[in-house]
């Protein structure tokens, strides 16, 4: 019998109508969870394959920073080294196909003639293989290799011509191999083009320029001797690292925004857990007699206690084979949006990412759905359990009255001082992992915070409700207040609920509004050009250098200053180079710099001069540099020092601005990303603007927008970087719209009796639907009270502490007014749809019916 489900499962049959919003919820909880790992699994799985892909059979690889060129020259050095079989000079790139698509091609260099080269990336053998006649591909320099997989879609065979977009304009190749789907091919789902080393080097460098090595060990030799040789004779500014360090590196930096989804997942699996717990309870104590009988005909409390557990595991187990499937469909259809928010996120290229279903995440999802239904009937069950035969058979689950009340006034208040340590900690030692401990303090510490709510706002609401709605409002916050331990419940959910969803609201609008507001600060032109592409996030694709003189020559241009961002190592993390032309510093028709505090004295003249650079406020408050400190980098050109002129809020992430002449002559790095145009006096930019298009568009394919259209694209990439956070919202709110249907239908069912008396001494129907009507809307009146604490309290935490922590940046707090009254209407809408079913089934109850229930 210990062993047996057979008495749970008819409890369970028998009550599973009673039980089916709570197996939805535990449903919904489950979903949630294996999605996020779904989909959390495959985005990183797509980064690292990538990087495997790129780096092919090599052990070392050298690279100078994101995408920055090098001498090719070094290649000789490197291969001279003790212990380096082979050394492979690599050119990777991006390019698009000129259709407006938009699909991001990579493009991979290599030495097509060299047989050795040509393997370590190519798992068929020699290129010779793949492309028919070598002699003429090598001798072409439009020839490429496209992959198979992309190429079947736009109806390209070997002679075709292909127009590419590349940093020196719209170009045209012709396809003489195409790349079956294995290696980097399969990975970028045949999104890639490879071209002879040389012809690369022309289209997308410089001559005689790389941006990677690829380094072979010799079979014996120590990888970390030889990485140690390596490294002693590459200039300063140069890096190498083993790919299985690079993969590292991704792990690092996207693990903490995974890491942050996940823990907004176990916030919807606490609020199903509430509902869970509030329904079962119900259930327990509605049987509170039965139990009675068995105990006093000697039945043990174990048996009760392992029976009562029995029935929650088979609820959990419901809840998880719903859940598992309703997740990897939401894993699925999700993944595009995670992938574009972790991409916008980190400015990477979206990757083609695949969610599978493993047995890793399935024995997540049970985990996750059988664990809450255990942990939410541990309580009812021990409490039922240990009730003494005699009670229980007097009490019929009635509430033991002050129970709980004082630890209730006690323990949200502990919870919320040891989440003040946390915080304190947090903030000393760097440790993103405590920002979710504290999260979920602050969401159990909601939890503990609905009594007192309901106990307090009760009495506040029966004045108002009885002044408003007479005799209907009076029953109903009489019954609330009488059944306050399921009432405290109910209003938990919506308070983590709609709590999360603020959180959410802050959280996406701050990051909304200090990115605009800083962008919005220093930039002033009138146009701004780009790419039409992107190359990876919300940067644009880079243009030659070339393009500038030809842009400033369009009459109607006043001044055009480029930008050119990159991502650097510092120290241990990664922080961007804002390099700028020095009219940008000088001229505020394009470019306006506000300082925070103290700076050099004239510090935009040095820092246009290449004298000094700027710091972001948010690298300054994560490293604490302030005006005359000296910052240390690497460079290609070997270590440089640079002097701190000030804090500006002009650029939101950790970086540092600087001339771009200074970049460009460390870096090596010419192309611009972003061109800001000041019109002539007395021009319209309307005219300049289709002028640029006319004369520039067709060439470079660029895109002219505005400064209004400009701050729109911003709004449009934040609004698409926070995009999974809108299906989050959907399911709390569905979690919300459980809980206060299964509290009303619950009390409705209770009080069957009850309200078959008020209807047989002459009640109208009409006010036994307002009565239960009135108390959904209660509830939700204190749920929502409960949950502008807790999300006021999350969102703070959030924006303050744990996002500047998880991705660097610093976030002004702005409160989104209208996004937090229309989640309060939508959750006051969603318990009146809730309490309309209940409303109208106790307004058509049977008198009879009613009176002779048990």
């Amino acid at each position: 019998m210990r062993l047996s489900l057979a008495m749970a499962y008819r409890h369970v049959r028998a009550g599973f109508g009673r039980m089916a919003l709570s197996v939805l919820a535990v449903a919904l909880g489950v979903a949630l969870v294996v999605a996020i790992q779904l989909m959390n699994a495959a985005v990183m799985q797509s980064f690292l394959d990538t990087v495997d892909a790129v780096s092919g059979k090599a052990s070392l690889s050298i690279s100078a920073g994101e995408g920055l060129p090098f001498e090719e020259g070094l290649v000789q050095r490197v291969a001279a080294v003790p212990g380096v079989k082979l050394a492979v000079p690599l050119v990777s790139s991006v390019a698009f196909p000129d259709d407006g698509s938009g699909e991001l091609l990579t493009v991979l260099g290599v030495d097509l003639g060299q047989d050795a080269a040509v393997r370590l990336y190519h798992t068929g053998g020699s290129a010779s293989e793949v492309i028919d006649d070598l002699v003429v591909f090598l001798s072409q320099p439009d020839s490429i290799v496209l992959g198979r997989e992309f190429a079947q879609r736009r109806h390209l065979d070997l002679g075709s011509t292909i127009d590419l977009v590349t940093p020196g304009g719209v170009k045209r190749f012709t396809i003489r191999g195409l790349l079956d789907p294995q290696g980097l091919a399969r990975t970028l789902g045949g999104r890639l083009v490879v071209m002879d080393l040389f012809a690369a080097e022309r289209a997308f460098l410089g001559n005689e320029e790389v941006n990677q090595i690829d380094v072979v060990v010799a079979d014996g030799a120590s990888v970390e001797a030889v990485k140690t040789a390596v490294a002693q004779t590459l200039p300063p500014g140069l890096h190498v690292e083993e790919p299985a360090l690079r993969k590292e590196g991704v792990r690092k930096t996207i693990g903490g925004f995974q890491t942050m989804l996940t823990a907004f997942g176990y916030l919807a699996v606490l609020a199903a857990f509430v509902i869970c717990y509030s329904r079962l309870g119900a259930i327990f104590e509605a049987r509170t007699w039965e139990v009675g009988l068995l105990r006093s005909v000697g039945l043990r409390q174990s048996v009760v206690f392992a029976e009562l557990l029995k029935e929650s595991l088979l609820l959990g187990a419901a809840g998880t084979v719903v859940g598992v499937p309703l997740g990897a469909f939401i894993g699925r259809h999700g993944l595009p949006f995670v992938a574009t928010t972790t991409a916008l996120n980190y400015r990477l290229p979206v990757p083609v990412a695949a969610s599978v279903l493993s047995v890793a995440t399935v024995a997540l999802g049970a985990a996750v759905g059988l664990g809450a239904a255990l942990l939410a009937a541990a309580i009812p069950a021990l409490r039922l359990a240990r009730k003494q035969p005699v009670a229980a058979l007097t009490l019929r689950g009635r509430d033991t009255p002050g129970e709980g009340r004082a630890r209730g006034w006690l323990f949200g208040p502990a919870l919320l001082a040891v989440s003040a340590v946390l915080v304190v900690w947090q903030q000393a030692a760097r440790l993103t992992a405590l920002g979710n401990v504290t999260t979920a303090l602050v969401a159990v510490a909601a939890c503990a915070f609905a009594g007192p709510t309901v106990r307090s706002g009760g009495r506040l609401l029966s004045a108002v409700w009885e002044r408003v709605f007479g005799a209907s409002g009076q029953f109903a916050i009489a019954h609330l207040r009488q059944q306050a331990r399921r009432a405290t419940l109910t209003v938990a959910t919506l308070g983590i609920g709609l709590g999360v969803v603020l959180m959410f609201g802050m959280l996406s609008w701050s990051f909304e509004r200090t990115m605009i507001a800083q962008v919005a600060q220093r930039l002033r032109a009138d146009l701004v050009v780009t790419s039409a592409f992107v190359s990876g996030g919300y940067v644009g694709a880079p243009i030659s250098e070339a393009f500038m003189e030809e842009l400033r020559a369009v009459p109607g241009v006043a001044v055009a200053a480029g930008e050119q961002q990159r991502d650097v190592r510092y120290g241990d993390d990664s922080v961007v180079l804002d390099a700028y032309d020095a009219v940008c510093f000088a001229d505020t028709r394009v470019c306006q710099w506000i300082i925070e505090g103290e700076s050099l004295a004239d510090g935009a003249r040095l820092v246009a001069a290449g004298e000094a650079v700027f710091v972001s406020s948010s690298f300054a408050h994560r490293y604490d540099t302030h005006p005359g400190d000296l910052i240390r980098l690497a460079s290609p050109s070997g270590p440089v020092s640079f002097r701190v002129a000030g804090s500006t809020t002009g650029q939101p992430a950790p970086a540092l601005v600087m001339s771009r002449d200074l970049y460009r002559k460390l870096w090596n790095d010419a192309p611009v990303s972003w061109v800001h145009v000041g019109v002539a006096s007395g021009v319209d930019p309307a005219a300049v603007r289709r002028a640029i298009e006319e004369r520039l568009g067709r060439k470079y394919r660029l895109r002219v927008r505005s400064g209004a259209e400009l701050m729109e694209y911003f709004r449009s990439q934040v609004h698409q970087g926070f995009g999974f956070l809108y299906i989050m919202e959907v399911i709390t709110f569905l979690l919300v719209l459980i809980a206060i249907g299964d509290t009303l239908a619950t009390g409705v069912i209770d009080r069957t009796r009850e309200l078959g008396m008020m209807r047989a001494v002459g009640l109208p129907r009409s006010r036994i639907f307002a009565m239960v009507m009135l108390e959904g809307t209660a509830i939700a009146v204190l749920g929502i009270a409960l949950a502008t604490g807790a999300g006021l309290t999350l969102g703070l935490f959030w924006v303050e502490v744990q996002f500047p922590a998880i991705l660097g940046w610093n976030l002004n707090l702005h409160f989104p007014v209208a996004f937090s009254l229309t989640a309060a209407a939508l959750t006051l809408a969603l318990c009146l749809v809730g309490s309309l079913l209940p409303s109208l089934r106790a307004a058509r109850l049977s008198i009879p019916a009613a009176l002779r229930n048990e």
